[in-house]
């Protein structure tokens, strides 16, 4: 498939729950323009915390790069968990740019503010060590997940997400999902006024709703299941949910 622009974020490299194989085969299989990686497409934290790398990966880094060599514009947008890379804003590295957010404007003139969007999420700027404690409950979720899914899988069930229920059931976690977008989009609002779309990450839940007259997307996540907001040719936008789990 053609697209003019692909929004991709929570990749994760660095991670035992990155699903860099599909990501591969996305960028395999599609041809596009332009990219905008997200944020936390390397999980530097994670990698601080436990180092782990193997040669996928590698393959994802070496794959973006020959892009921006071939003329495809690679936007790299940062996020709370590559947030080293902030020391490096403005900066190019074989061709791709790091920015803290950005502004597209889609084939048909509408513009769109780009950005992770973890600068509103309240635990982060509030209480970092709660912070610490629920991304290692998350990845113990995700952990048990995996376990869980290998026995669904021989008895012929799809995969479940524990992570995807809890953040679809639980009453807080509906709540803080629900602050979350609207303060990305009142951010939406004050920073760029004249712009109707916000495309987010962060929060791993792909999206597209209209909230107060702002169109809000959220790219979603490699990690539980496989997402990505895309740009057709026209300038229309759509979530590609292109693999997941059931609820």
């Amino acid at each position: 498939m053609k697209y003019r622009t692909v929004f991709v974020s929570d990749i994760h490299l660095g991670t035992k729950i990155s699903q860099a194989d599909a990501f591969l085969d996305f960028l395999r299989d599609n041809e596009f323009e332009r990219i905008y990686l997200v944020g936390d497409i390397i999980d530097m934290s994670a990698i601080k915390r436990n180092f782990y790398w193997n040669e996928k990966f590698n393959t994802v880094l070496q794959k973006l790069l020959r892009l921006a060599r071939k003329g495809n514009s690679v936007v790299y947008v940062i996020g709370n968990h590559d947030i080293y890379l902030e020391f490096f804003l403005a900066e190019h590295f074989g061709n791709v740019e790091l920015k803290e957010r950005t502004v597209h404007v889609t084939a048909d003139g509408v513009k769109c503010l780009v950005m992770h969007g973890h600068q509103f999420d309240g635990v982060i700027k509030k209480m970092g060590w709660l912070y610490w404690l629920g991304d290692t409950m998350y990845d113990i979720a995700l952990f048990l997940n995996r376990i869980l899914n290998i026995f669904r899988r021989l008895f012929g069930l799809d995969q479940w997400s524990l992570s995807l229920y809890l953040k679809t059931k639980v009453k807080n976690a509906i709540k803080f999902i629900n602050d979350y977008e609207q303060l990305v989009v009142h951010e939406l609002r004050k920073s760029q006024p004249d712009a109707k779309v916000v495309i987010a990450g962060h929060i791993h839940m792909s999206a597209d709703k209209d909230i107060s007259g702002i169109r809000y997307l959220n790219c979603g996540c490699w990690t539980e299941f496989c997402s990505a907001v895309v740009e057709h040719e026209d300038g229309r936008l759509e979530v590609l949910n292109i693999a997941g789990y059931t609820e």
